[in-house]
């Protein structure tokens, strides 16, 4: 097996290894890490950070203990140590997807599983436990998942196809009603020993499109530059559409570390890449569609990157917004603290919008190890974080985006110390989904788990801040969701009569005839709890 730029080929992304996990291994992980960090310096960077007093620590255990109807914990019905539960995760609208790399089953050592979990109401409910026929020792499928509607990708990197050895594969699923059934097993057709294909991170899919990752196949002669596989569906078969490498990919770039697709857009992470003469700086790569064949469009790197970043160790795209993390880059005084980069586009031209880090991140945390993205809404993962003297608790750090501009909005942590709460991040609309894989359930040692949370509305801006009875006024803000007939804005205790529009984003209401005068609070009340208040002044 090839490694992975330079590192050990079965450490995956955020650091940790790939085989049984332990925590015995953490502190000649963090030795690793501070001499990485020594021997290359730091960098200094700016950007969108999360303020110590604005960014209240919400204790993954603590906000189930408030919010146990908005919000819960997933575990696996038939879970046993060492799992990896959590370990990568999907979520899209009413369904989550949680990957077991690590579990046994029917007695086949890390043969691998995933697990489907459906919400109703408030409550989240196991639907399916996803398996394969072909499941072989040290298969780990579900070390990397995606999720689209009805339909799931699942990836096996170290699956041996064809006498491959750990050539890797990956298996969709299809619901019907309330079953899954397995529609196709994906591989790669130029596929070889090594490729590890549906590697962490690396699956991807959107509608009939599906993305998978192989970061050490070896593509034009080079040893590991890695390449990604599209396929698309067409009646229940999948085909290979075309295999996209990097324009100036070489030897161990891994290009398909991680991947992303969006309508007829892909972004691929080559986390090893080398820029402007700096090693494993890191790249993303995006690639568009027209009719069936795939180009390159750009080549994103980060403006505040430098070697052994490893800009692309994860990624995320929503529409034209893309989000690309660097789990090692520096921060002066903080080594490896880590940070996620924001790429918009306008026409075919992408540009850096914002540099996300996290101001109470400290040294080897990894921000950005895992990033997801919806909408205005950006989640990246810490896990490393320590809090409250509790070592590698974790974290994962909520960024929304109002007029080009990125804040922070919260910051999530772990339940208890070496869970690394934020290994592995989704989102869905409000609906966020991390996964925490050395949780200790049920008394078992790293049997994992994925904590789901239900982003509250938030309100930015009112227009105009003042009024008379009856006037229409514009809120601005984030996670209002659709229109509902629970959902609801008031002008202090009087609700709004009459609604012109309602979107994530936007609301635009008629000020209550009833509405007091003076100064009063403007509130929005969706499905996921209240938003914060915003002061109207109500004119006589």
């Amino acid at each position: 097996m090839r490694a992975l730029g330079g590192k050990d080929p079965t450490r995956r992304p955020g650091g940790r290894r790939t085989s049984r996990p332990g925590r015995g291994r953490l502190a000649a992980a963090l030795l690793a890490l501070l001499m990485l960090g020594c021997f290359f310096g730091l960098a200094a960077a700016a950007g969108a950070s999360v303020p110590g007093a604005a960014a209240p620590d919400s204790s993954a255990e603590g906000l189930l203990a408030r919010l146990a109807l908005q919000q819960a914990r997933l575990i696996a019905a038939d879970g046993a140590a060492d799992d990896g539960f959590g370990s990568t995760v999907a979520v899209s609208g009413d369904t989550a997807l949680v990957g077991a790399p690590f579990h046994d089953t029917a007695g086949v050592a890390d043969a691998g599983a995933a697990y489907v979990f459906t919400r109703s109401g408030g409550a989240w409910t196991l639907q399916a436990q996803l398996i394969v026929g072909d499941g072989a020792p040290g298969d780990q499928f579900g070390s990397s998942v995606a999720l689209f509607g009805g339909t799931a990708l699942v990836g096996a990197p170290q699956h041996d196809t064809a006498g491959r050895a750990n050539a890797g594969a990956a298996y969709v699923f299809v619901r019907s009603g309330d079953s899954w059934a397995l529609q196709q097993k994906l591989i790669a057709a130029a596929g070889a020993a090594g490729d590890l294909f549906g590697y962490y991170y690396g699956v991807a899919i959107f509608g009939d499109t599906a993305l998978v990752g192989a970061p050490s196949h070896d593509s034009a002669g080079q040893a590991d530059a890695g390449a990604a596989y599209v396929f698309t569906r067409s009646g229940g078969s999948w085909t290979q559409q075309q295999k996209l490498i990097a324009a100036d990919g070489v030897t161990v770039d891994q290009f398909g570390s991680s991947v992303a697709v969006s309508g007829e857009t892909a972004l691929v992470g080559a986390p090893g890449h080398t820029v402007v003469g700096e090693r494993s700086a890191g790249a993303a790569y995006v690639f568009t569609r027209s009719a069936v064949a795939w180009t390159q469009q750009a080549e994103l790197t980060a403006a505040g990157g430098a070697g052994f970043d490893q800009l692309g160790a994860s990624v995320a795209l929503s529409g034209e917004t893309a989000l690309v993390g660097a789990p090692w880059h520096n921060t002066v005084g903080k080594p490896g603290v880590g940070a996620a980069y924001v790429f918009t586009r306008s026409a075919v031209a992408w540009t850096q919008q914002a540099e996300l880090s996290a101001a109470g991140a400290g040294a080897f945390d990894q921000v950005g190890a895992s990033v997801a993205l919806s909408g205005e809404t950006a989640l990246v993962g810490a896990p490393y974080h320590n809090t409250a003297s509790k070592v590698h608790t974790g974290a994962a750090y909520v960024f929304t985006r109002f007029g080009g501009s990125w804040t922070a909005r919260d910051r999530l942590i772990g339940a208890a110390a070496g869970d690394d709460f934020g290994v592995s991040v989704a989102l869905s609309g409000a609906a966020a989904l991390v996964g925490a894989p050395e949780h200790d359930s049920a008394g078992m040692a790293n049997a994992g788990a994925a904590y789901i949370f239900l982003s509250l509305p938030a309100i930015t801006k009112l227009l105009p801040a003042s009024g008379k009875r009856g006037a229409f006024v514009t809120i601005s803000g984030t996670d209002f969701g659709a229109a509902r007939g629970t959902s609801s804005v008031k002008f202090g205790a009087k609700k709004c009569a009459q609604y012109v529009s309602w979107s994530a984003t936007r609301i635009k209401c008629r000020v209550p005839a009833q509405a007091k005068y003076g100064a009063v609070n403007v509130t929005v009340t969706t499905t996921a709890g209240k938003s914060n208040a915003k002061r109207f002044t109500v004119k006589p």
